[in-house]
């Protein structure tokens, strides 16, 4: 289909408002295009993927409206909402897909058709519809009907599998941030949690079944204790522009209001794009090239995170150790309260790279009892100018922290037992990504018996087995 074309059936899926304007119009090497119209401040968008042949693949419309649920309709209502498109788009869909579940997501419910295959449904195929409030929809993928995989002519037993868990499970003692979004505890917030450190995921035919252990390949050697703090540090206030590093050559281009946090944008003045079109390069450009880019948290009113994509110049050329002071006098100034709880992460393969502009520095959180926090600080020093390129600061708060039990009131023995009384094993169809081409694999995963759900730690405190709900 001609690209003239593309465009009017983009536009003839969903109406679009008068005051959006065309921001993206890609066509990539996959035979995919994508359009994308947004308001002029951004907080309202509508984006557009088709194929090659004008089908719909993929719909997203982000809109500011509120409705009363009064006004909204039943679950079973926006499901037939939600098949009546699907079979506009695919009129034989429903040959080949069968509705599975039904999710709700913060302003819509999500609708899922997918590829039923030994009565499981396979990843990544079939399509999920986003139905809102009035029966609008506002977000579609279509990943389309894949090739039946071949089945298995034995399965192993779930006893083997069992018996192999007993003896390889691996559970860590640890501090971390849960979500009532995606696991079944009763607040947000640092939990004191055994968790679980094994990918319990088998291939379903194997005689041997194996559990695979989670590790980074690059995993860290050590840590290294900081060094004491000063006994002169002085308290001082410092305006969140000078921390970050911002001047007189830089200017606002925009806040965005992200929940908890406020993001602020600054590029250097009177910046112009060297090359202008529609391409999502250029977009990324637009709204990236030359800018400093901050996270401000609105609960302190401080730095949460920054990052320079605007080069400065400098001819310092410093060594590690001096950038690495650099790291630790920043720290110091930005959140001395966190020093105390924070070590240096020393790589196995960290060797100085004087070709280098910069020197990056990761420092991993724990409690006053050596407990990993499940949390780190970065900071990116540019060796060329001695300043701070780059900061992640803790995303925990010291006084959460300081109603977290110190200790574990479970043992690690109570924590292994209770997590062999809960665990089953289910069968899934599991997508092989390393294949070039497209295949599936059945596989057993470890799962609560009762939820049916991924279990990931077992609450330190109480004993409770704490599944993830997505």
């Amino acid at each position: 289909m001609q690209k003239d074309k593309l465009k009017e059936r983009a536009l003839s899926i969903v109406p679009l408002p008068s005051h959006y304007k065309l921001i993206i119009e890609e066509y990539s090497e996959d035979e995919r295009v994508m359009f994308s119209w947004a308001t002029e401040q951004q907080d309202e968008s509508m984006t557009v993927e088709l194929d090659c042949s004008g089908n719909l693949i993929y719909l997203s419309i982000e809109k500011n409206d509120s409705v009363s649920e009064a006004n909204s309709l039943s679950i079973d209502e926006k499901r037939r909402c939600a098949e009546q498109f699907l079979l506009s788009h695919y009129p034989s869909a429903l040959e080949d897909l069968t509705f599975s579940k039904a999710k709700q997501l913060s302003s819509a419910d999500r609708f899922y058709f997918e590829q039923i295959v030994m009565d499981l449904p396979l990843e990544h195929a079939g399509c999920f519809i986003d139905v809102d409030a009035l029966g609008n929809i506002v977000g579609f993928r279509y990943d389309g009907v894949k090739t039946s995989p071949e089945i298995p002519s034995r399965l192993v037993s779930k006893k083997a599998l069992m018996e192999h868990v007993r003896n390889e499970l691996v559970l860590q003692l640890v501090i971390t941030t849960l979500s009532r979004d995606v696991y079944n505890v009763k607040k947000d917030g640092l939990h004191l949690v055994y968790q679980v450190n094994s990918f319990l995921h088998f291939n379903a035919d194997s005689l041997e079944p194996k559990l695979t252990s989670i590790h980074d390949e690059n995993e860290p050697e050590s840590y290294a204790t900081l060094p004491p703090l000063p006994t002169n540090l002085i308290a001082n206030e410092f305006t969140n522009e000078s921390i970050i590093g911002i001047t007189d050559e830089l200017e606002l281009i925009r806040e965005v209001d992200r929940g908890p946090e406020i993001g602020i944008v600054w590029r250097i003045r009177d910046w112009e794009m060297r090359e202008k079109d529609l391409s999502l390069n250029s977009f990324f450009k637009m709204q990236s090239e030359d800018t400093v880019k901050a996270i401000i948290s609105k609960k302190t009113g401080k730095v949460q995170s920054f990052i320079w994509m605007y080069e400065r110049s400098g001819n310092l050329q410093l060594s590690q150790a001096a950038c690495y002071q650099k790291a630790l006098d920043f720290l110091l100034k930005i959140i001395p309260d966190y020093y105390p709880y924070i070590q240096r992460l020393i790589r196995e393969d960290e060797e100085e790279d004087n070709t280098s502009q910069s020197e990056s520095f990761i420092f991993q959180a724990y409690n006053s009892q050596g407990i990993l926090i499940h949390d780190m600080v970065g900071v990116v020093v540019n060796r060329m100018t001695g300043q701070i390129d780059n900061y992640a600061g803790p995303n925990f708060d010291l006084i959460e922290l300081s109603q977290v039990p110190t200790g574990p009131r479970i043992s690690m023995e109570e924590a292994y037992r209770r997590f062999l009384e809960n665990v089953d094993f289910q069968l899934v169809w599991d997508k092989n990504y390393d294949d070039e081409i497209e295949s599936y694999q059945l596989v057993y995963q470890a799962c609560d018996r009762h939820t049916r759900s991924p279990i990931r730690y077992i609450d330190a405190t109480t004993g409770e087995i704490i599944v993830s709900n997505i």
